[in-house]
């Protein structure tokens, strides 16, 4: 396992890294977007946009905390198919295994979705346990305004719902809000000819992240560090390859955000 992970990260390293919402839960990230491959924390209501994608997550002051994941969808601006399946390790005693698929359908401005997930715990030669998890949102656009709102949990549990507001007035900046009803979370994005420069806040619990990403028409690669929320700080690198380079033509069911 450390062979892949070293080879993982030096994949990454190499230059090849992708906005990719984080896929654990140890990790809290801008999910506002419309369109974008799927995390632990994105809506499942999105528009389709090609693409896979590769990423490594750690935790720096505790040596044994990291993830890795991959991740892809298919669709247009009336339907998405989307994927991604994460492994996870704490110290010598703990794994995880998540796997989601996600659907959803466009009806005009307003989009559909629904998602549903398995996570395999276990500690190694003790124990072992399977949970399920549900999701279930909608989308709207109206302008440069995207809203959505959509809820998620485990069966056995409480779910949680959660709203944001994306709002891009120009080609060279966005603004978005979102909530789960317990903390509120402020992000902005500078777009750059080859590439975004983003940042996340939340509060009252407090958290911050800050992110670069750069371009090259098919790929797309970055990284993110952010500290707080109740964890430890992380690090995160990323890879996206686009299965089409898809230019914004007017349609504003095929617009990226």
């Amino acid at each position: 396992m450390l062979c892949v992970r070293s080879f993982l990260l030096v994949f990454l390293l190499a230059g090849f890294v992708f906005g990719l919402d984080s896929p654990v839960p140890f990790v809290k990230k801008s999910v506002t977007g419309s369109s974008g491959l799927p995390g632990w924390y994105s809506s499942p209501a999105r528009v389709g946009e090609p693409a896979f994608g590769f990423s490594y997550w750690n935790v720096p002051e505790v040596y044994d905390r990291w993830a890795m994941s991959a991740a892809g969808e298919w669709g247009s601006g009336h339907y998405r198919v989307a994927f991604f399946y994460s492994y996870s390790e704490m110290d010598s005693l703990f794994r995880e295994h998540y796997g989601e698929l996600d659907g959803a359908y466009g009806l005009g401005p307003a989009v559909f979705g629904a998602g549903y997930g398995t996570l395999l715990d276990y500690v190694p030669r003790e124990a072992s346990w399977v949970r399920h998890r549900i999701k279930a949102g909608a989308g709207l656009r109206w302008g440069n305004v995207y809203g959505s709102l959509w809820t998620m949990g485990f069966t056995d549990e409480t779910w949680t719902g959660m709203g944001s507001l994306l709002w891009k007035p120009t080609e060279v900046f966005s603004l978005s809000v979102e909530s789960d009803g317990k903390s509120l979370g402020v992000g902005h994005d500078f777009y750059f000819r080859l590439g975004t420069l983003s940042s996340f806040y939340t509060f009252p619990r407090f958290s911050v992240g800050v992110e670069l990403v750069l371009n090259l028409k098919f790929l797309e690669w970055g990284g993110t560090h952010g500290f707080g929320n109740g964890n430890l700080g992380w690090n995160g690198l990323w890879l996206r390859k686009k299965l089409y380079f898809q230019k914004y033509d007017g349609d504003s069911q095929n617009r990226k955000y």
